[in-house]
């Protein structure tokens, strides 16, 4: 799966695709998959050690507000109940019903995830 660099700036969270980025292989994934596969995928590395959880806000876990945008947890905690809790910071992809945060990485190299 392609690499990202994700860094925390001022407007929000900066998600960039490595050098070695490969854009068809994504556009496929993206295809194949959907949204929120290739968003965990891209995302593995880091919420694996506790960084950088996407969800589906629609999901309602954890509840996030009335949207259903893709988001993004600085770090979740699940309790035995299964109910997920965003720990630290959260940032979420406001146009997500316009355009999708996936195919501007592919178009732009970049995408932003705006804070609340």
């Amino acid at each position: 799966m392609t690499d990202v660099t994700l860094s925390v700036i001022p407007e929000g969270l900066l998600m960039a695709l490595t050098e070695d980025a490969d854009r068809d292989e994504l556009r496929w994934q993206l295809e194949e998959r959907g949204e929120m596969q290739v968003l965990a995928d891209l995302l593995e590395p880091y919420f694996t050690n506790g960084g950088y959880q996407p969800f589906d806000a629609s999901d309602a876990n954890p509840f996030v507000g009335v949207t259903g945008a893709p988001c993004i947890a600085e770090s979740m905690d699940t309790d035995d109940e299964g109910n997920n809790t965003i720990v630290g910071r959260l940032w979420y992809f406001p146009s997500y019903m316009l355009e999708s945060p996936i195919e501007v990485l592919i178009e732009k190299g970049v995408v932003i995830w705006s804070k609340p």
